[in-house]
């Protein structure tokens, strides 16, 4: 005795690589930074566990944590402010709760594709039909493909930039493009902004600007390294906050309080901590798109943001496949079809690991797919 709406969705293809790990996998499957989080966080977690940190908290979130986001995000919009900030159990469950307040059976709603694994099956859950719009073939946004996809029935269109898992970046078009779409068909815009830290070419262009029509999700698990943590938020605008807190309610009561008061009291080393890693990575990027365009019949677009790779390649096995069997030789990645129909041919490979462990993952990758 199983829903149908459960039943219909699939189990994640992301999830499904990572339980295969063994205890010497090289795993450049997860988007997890192998950083450690910040002295100052981890020591803020520590006093706030000795406090009285323990007790329920605000649906919403601890005031102080809010105030300090609404200050942050404030850069993008003057007029935004704690009433529009929410804290979350993670970018995920942000997602969830926005997705369960705004659309219903028989809503549409343009999802990317290929585009992070939560998307659709969200819609589903919520009664709603998920139309995939694909990428170009810079891995950017065709905003015709959106155009061509808006009928009666389109309630929302889902925007992640930088993108997980193409690496691409919203250009000033693009954005101004999709403002004015939800406009003028009066769209909700659900704009993942995850990765806003981590762009190496390019701008971030925040839909915070745009908050009339848009609910922006964000998290603490990449810009701390804390993805344990499972710590979210999202700004919207105040004709709706309230009813995406009433459905936050029903899923989780309250965001857990130790962590909120431990990022409230790190919170300003935040920009530091991205300064230090953010060369790091860029390296590693730049690294793992060499390496991977040294593969016979791969081809790879350098990422502009985040930190995957989403190369092609042209051997006759299908991403599926071909993730599990680089599992077994020791390396694990994701399938491309785990994040849509549009990413078959495609494996993501996450450069959130040491470049060592990227030298010896692409080598095996190099090793299976050119003896295929």
């Amino acid at each position: 005795m199983v829903s149908k709406k459960v039943q219909s969705i699939k189990p994640s293809g992301v999830r499904a690589i990572f339980d295969m790990a063994q205890e010497d996998s090289i795993n450049l499957g997860l988007g997890e930074l192998d950083f450690r989080p910040p002295r100052e966080v981890t020591e803020a977690c520590k006093k706030a566990l000795d406090s009285d940190s323990y007790r329920y908290g605000p649906t919403m979130g601890i005031p102080a944590l809010r105030e300090k986001i609404a200050n942050k995000i404030s850069r993008f919009n003057k007029d935004i402010k704690m009433s529009n900030v929410m804290i979350t159990s993670s970018g995920t469950q942000a997602a969830m709760a926005t997705f369960q307040t705004l659309f219903q059976e028989g809503d549409e709603v343009l999802v990317p594709d290929p585009g992070f694994v939560v998307y659709a099956p969200e819609c589903t859950l919520c009664g709603a039909d998920p139309v995939p719009y694909t990428m170009d073939d810079e891995l950017n946004i065709d905003l015709e493909k959106i155009k061509e996809s808006i009928t009666k029935k389109t309630k929302g269109i889902v925007v992640n930039s930088p993108a997980n898992p193409c690496g691409s970046v919203l250009t000033e078009e693009a954005f101004k493009t999709i403002c004015d779409l939800a406009e003028d068909h009066n769209l909700w815009i659900i704009s993942d902004e995850v990765y806003e830290n981590f762009i190496y070419e390019g701008k971030h262009y925040s839909f915070n600007e745009y908050l009339d029509r848009s609910v922006v999700l964000n998290s603490f698990s990449k810009s701390f390294a804390v993805a344990g943590w499972r710590v979210g938020y999202l700004s919207a605008p105040d004709s709706i906050i309230s009813e995406i807190s009433k459905m936050q309610y029903h899923i989780l009561a309250c965001p857990p309080s130790p962590f909120q008061y431990a990022l409230n009291d790190a919170f300003d080393c935040q920009e530091d901590f991205i300064n230090e890693i953010f060369p790091i990575l860029k390296k590693r990027r730049d690294l793992t798109t060499d390496l991977l365009n040294e593969i016979h019949g791969f081809s790879c677009i350098k990422p502009r943001g985040a930190f995957y790779a989403f190369p092609s390649y042209d051997i006759d096995i299908p991403s599926a496949d071909l993730a599990v069997k680089l599992a077994h030789q020791g390396v694990l990645c994701s399938p491309g079809t785990a994040f849509g129909d549009a990413g078959e041919k495609h494996l993501r490979i996450s450069y959130a690991a040491s470049e060592d462990n990227i030298e010896k993952g692409i080598q095996i990758i190099k090793n299976f797919v050119e003896n295929f």
